[in-house]
């Protein structure tokens, strides 16, 4: 028996990790390929309507229709500015802090200009922030800066983490692009604005909340976004935010076809040369693509773009650039510019604060509003009757596979290639790798036990990969009781290691979510070991797997017995803590986790310490609560023997 050491567990000699994100590139490539630039008005304004139809049904809705409520909690006179706290209520109880910059003298309406912001660390209190709401306050214009869900004043509300917003059909771009359209209702409700003369400006995540919004809301006369315009040509950005990844976008729009639609209206596209975030090989691209449709149109001269050389930025030189622009279309004016000197307020001043004495009791936080809409969802299917939910199986598998995870690709040979087989004295261990799909291969250990052979055979998943499992005691338990065993990376761990935060971002735009890309995995397993074997397969996920194992068993019959352990036991929390891939879009629209458990009914189902959504273990009593309406299923099947649930926290509730 030759040595084994532990460096002979990997199928590649050396890690494979840029595997998933060339899957990406190519996935991305392959959408746009029967994408062509319009060559007729006709065909463009066909195409724009796909677009912003794509964009309102991706983002959802938070409301049937908007109502906000504003209230200014102080005023305060800078010269021949003054500047007014505002507080917008653009849902109930979920509040928008804000001021609003005009000039102290006004005899007419006025143009007006929504400035928005990106990822800045003070929010609207940022000094290229204030410093261009003054200068454009000085020019003529009534400016409103809010703060984005999440910064400044709203840091309370969260932003970075609202992953889950994902999974009740909204996205955070949809609640930004929410409080920015309310923000255009209060503006246009001013005296002192012209409603016709409103234009919207803000730099990189300001400058993708500028495009939305201008693409989608007419009332927008001009924009310009700064250090933002680009097309996605590989994938999202590593440093990109979950509010720039709209669910499925690139599968009818690229960036640059966004910003197209707001053609004819004044575009004004800024970069930085030195940019890294927004490169500005991307902006030109994008920038040729968005005139040619404005020539389409046109409206060449309304569209224009300005690079400065700079870093990702909202600098002076910038702002400049930015005035002359709303100076010639939304005053009429085309003159020298220069941005006087202007005194911005200290960070976090007392005369910019609109919550001074604190946030009103029970305000709403992007969590809040989650957990209510999660809490309807699953509501609303409470009153079914199992009977009838039983009905309905394969419209929730179909619903779950095509619209959550963004369905699956073709069956493509599985070209499985033997690394090298190692004599283990009483079990064998195969290295291997199978290809899920053309450009994703999945490394792999296959263990075979010498006696007590059957063709029973059991994949094993974990976050940790493949040879974290390779010395699992429920590995060799399972060896020992004649089974065979595969040990997979699937992707995006071990061999193919990948940041969870990219590849869930990269999917959500791509419209294929990583949940299930990494099922996918799994059914592919699934149809080597049939090969192989022609016995019973299962499958056993722990953790973050646990789910991956659960709707694999959820959705494919062929797989007879699912164990989960230390899976989460449904979606609903108030704290949760569970991985960006946990979250695919719109699947509280069809099953919540006893829900998709009851799917594997009546087939095995095994859950071991099942755990809440903050990674707390559940006693006993709290996991027959949980999966009631799971045991109700196996019951009516009368397959209970087939449903264990293994809860070993004794902690008694409070």
């Amino acid at each position: 028996m030759s040595s084994f050491m532990w460096g002979d567990l990997n199928a590649f000699h050396r890690p494979y990790r840029s595997m998933l994100g060339e899957h990406f590139a190519r996935l991305c490539y392959e959408l746009g390929l029967d994408r062509v630039r319009p060559r007729s008005v006709e065909e463009w304004l066909r195409r724009r309507d796909e677009i912003l139809r794509g964009l309102r049904e991706a983002m959802g809705r938070l409301a049937e229709e908007r109502s906000v409520k504003a209230r200014v909690v102080s005023v305060k006179e800078r010269g021949e500015i003054t500047v007014e706290n505002v507080v917008l209520e653009t849902l109930p109880r979920f509040y928008v802090s804000g001021n609003l910059y005009r000039p102290s003298k006004v005899d007419e309406p006025l143009p007006a200009v929504l400035r928005v912001h990106g990822h800045w660390p003070y929010g609207r209190f940022q000094d290229a922030i204030q410093a261009s709401c003054i200068g454009l306050a000085k020019r003529g214009y009534v400016v409103l800066s809010i703060d984005k869900v999440g910064y400044g004043e709203r840091r309370f509300q969260g932003h970075w983490d609202a992953w889950w917003l994902y999974s009740v059909g909204l996205c955070l771009q949809a609640v930004e692009l929410w409080d920015n359209m309310s923000a255009l209702d209060y503006l246009q409700g001013r005296r002192e604005v012209d409603p016709e003369r409103i234009g919207v400006t803000g730099a990189s995540g300001g400058g993708n909340q500028t495009m939305y919004l201008a693409a989608l809301d007419e009332r927008v006369k001009a924009a310009a976004p700064v250090c933002s315009a680009e097309v996605f040509e590989d994938q999202v950005a590593p440093g990109r935010c979950i509010c720039e990844c709209i669910p499925g976008m690139l599968r009818f729009a690229n960036v640059q076809e966004v910003l197209a639609c707001i053609a004819p209206r004044p575009l004004l596209i800024v970069s930085g040369i030195l940019d890294e975030t927004f490169p500005i090989t991307r902006a030109r691209k994008a920038y040729l693509w968005v005139r040619s449709v404005y020539r389409l149109l046109g409206a060449e001269d309304r569209v224009s773009m300005y690079e400065a050389y700079k870093e990702h930025d909202y600098d002076r030189e910038m702002r400049i650039a930015v005035y002359r622009w709303f100076d010639r279309w939304l005053r009429g004016v085309e003159e020298s510019v220069e941005e006087p000197d202007v005194t911005v307020e200290p960070v976090f001043s007392e005369g910019l604060l609109c919550f001074r004495k604190g946030v009103d009791e029970g305000a709403e936080t992007l969590l809040s509003i989650y957990l209510s809409r999660a809490k309807r969802l699953i509501r609303e299917r409470a009153g079914v009757s199992v009977e009838e939910w039983l009905s309905r199986v394969d419209a929730l598998r179909r619903g779950i596979v095509e619209d959550s995870l963004g369905g699956f690709p073709a069956r493509n040979p599985l070209d499985v290639r033997t690394v090298k087989v190692e004599d283990r004295g009483w079990f064998t261990v195969e290295v291997l790798t199978y290809r899920s799909e053309w450009d994703i291969v999945v490394p792999s250990l296959l263990l075979r036990p010498k006696s007590n052979v059957s063709g029973k055979a059991m994949v094993f998943l974990s976050p940790g990969g493949k040879n974290s499992l390779f010395a699992d005691r429920r590995v060799r338990a399972m060896l020992r009781r004649g089974w065979n065993v595969l040990l997979i990376d699937y992707r995006g761990v071990g061999e193919t290691s990948f940041s969870e935060h990219v590849a869930a971002k990269n999917s959500i735009v791509l419209g294929r979510h990583i949940l299930g890309m990494r099922v996918w995995d799994v059914l592919r397993a699934v149809d080597m070991l049939e090969e192989r074997f022609h016995g019973e397969t299962g499958v056993y996920g722990e953790r973050d797997a646990g789910l991956i194992a659960l709707v694999a068993g959820a959705v494919d019959d062929r797989i007879a017995q699912v164990v989960a352990e230390r899976m989460p036991s449904s979606y609903v929390s108030p704290r949760p803590k569970q991985p960006p891939p946990f979250y695919p879009p719109r699947l509280l629209n069809y099953a919540d986790i006893p829900e998709i458990a009851a799917l594997v009914a009546p087939r095995r189902l095994k859950l071991i310490n099942p755990v809440d959504m903050a990674n707390e273990t559940l006693t006993r009593e709290e996991a027959k609560e949980a999966f009631k309406f799971t045991y109700k299923v196996y019951e009516h099947l009368k397959a209970t023997e087939n449903l264990t649930i293994v809860a070993t926290n004794m902690k008694s509730n409070p």
